[in-house]
């Protein structure tokens, strides 16, 4: 698959390994993990987990995901999440993948407690701290690194605390303000609050376009897929083959209206997948997701979505190669939405 460049934004997008051409991102996944940790069990249980080990199992499943095209993989890892950007630099060594990573905050209770007690409206009035930490992330490096993170991100779910993901509004969107780079937002499918949270940010500045509702796809209610999209933001189906929160066909079939409807461009497709994660025995992670990998969508997904009605090999390379692009180039979703003949799933 190929296409042109993008006609605005960056020329290179920042990866592990320094920058890459726009050009050269090809097939992307843009919503993948390589380690998601419990970071305090791991300092103070060293023996749960071989790092070494897990390390090498990284390498041999991107190489495998490389061999089944895909050239470039998004880690979302974030705060909260166990980030460990010298893991990450230490797969990045060994791939021919190109690694883009992430900065943001992932708790859903709203606010690390880090911040919890000092910013805006706490117990000591300051400015918030996280936006220069995570803005640090984007234009100096993570950890003293000079690995630079492409986009920025954070949680909210329903129970989450109103004032909370207000807060993190305010932080993204200056984050976004600074550095330009799309905000991701780790939704809640089930209760539909991606229509809110794109409201949300749309009054902290950051515009639609620039704005990823991850998990969105999880859904099954087409109505709600469709207001969404008629946001102008991108809906990230990017949980493939964790079938406990929607099974793939599901997903292809809501997937495939929303192209009929006109808003392929807006779409994003990936499996969240982790190469390691320790909320799970491996045993447990196997019987709950017996299909999930870096090529599951490659390898299972994309031969049945091509059946779907309006699919083509077009829409194919929107999905994987054009709209990544345009995400990580900070060009922002491309909204031709229309009215479609049938776009009934």
């Amino acid at each position: 698959m190929s296409s042109a460049a993008p006609a605005s934004g960056i020329d290179e997008v920042p990866t592990v390994r320094g920058p890459v051409p726009a050009a050269e991102l090809g097939e992307t996944l843009v919503h993948e993990h390589l380690f998601v940790l419990s970071s305090e069990f791991q300092s103070n249980y060293p023996g749960l987990w071989d790092r070494r080990a897990g390390v090498d199992n990284a390498v041999r499943q991107l190489e495998l995901a490389r061999a089944a095209g895909i050239r470039t993989v998004v880690d979302m890892t974030v705060i909260g999440q166990g980030r460990d950007i010298g893991l990450v630099a230490e797969v990045a060594a060994r791939t021919a993948v190109n690694l883009v990573v992430a900065t943001g905050v992932y708790t859903l209770d709203g606010i690390p407690p880090f911040a919890r007690f000092r910013g805006p409206g706490c117990a000591v009035e300051s400015e918030d701290p996280l936006i220069d930490l995570l803005s640090g992330d984007i234009t100096r490096g993570i950890g003293g690194t000079g690995i630079k993170a492409g986009l920025v991100k954070f949680a909210h779910e329903s129970g989450t605390p109103p004032g909370s993901a207000e807060r993190m509004a305010v932080v993204v969107g200056e984050v976004h303000r600074r550095t330009g780079v799309p905000v991701v937002v780790h939704s809640d499918p089930f209760t539909g609050n991606g229509v809110e949270l794109v409201a949300l940010l749309g009054r902290r500045g950051v515009a639609p376009g620039h704005v990823v509702v991850a998990h969105a796809g999880d859904s099954a209610d087409l109505g709600y897929l469709r207001t969404l999209a008629d946001t102008g933001c991108m809906l990230g189906y990017d949980r493939y083959g964790m079938t406990p929160f929607a099974p793939d066909e599901q997903r292809n079939t809501t997937l495939s209206a929303l192209v009929r409807a006109g808003h392929a461009a807006q779409l994003l497709v990936s499996q969240d997948h982790a190469s390691h994660i320790d909320y799970l025995t491996v045993e447990q992670r196997n019987r709950l997701y017996p299909d999930w990998s870096y090529t599951h969508l490659v390898d299972r997904v994309l031969p049945r979505l091509r059946e779907q009605p309006g699919i083509d090999e077009a829409v194919i390379t929107t999905l994987l190669v054009d709209n990544p692009r345009r995400l990580l180039t900070r060009v922002g979703a491309r909204h031709h939405a229309k009215e479609a003949a049938d776009v009934s799933a």
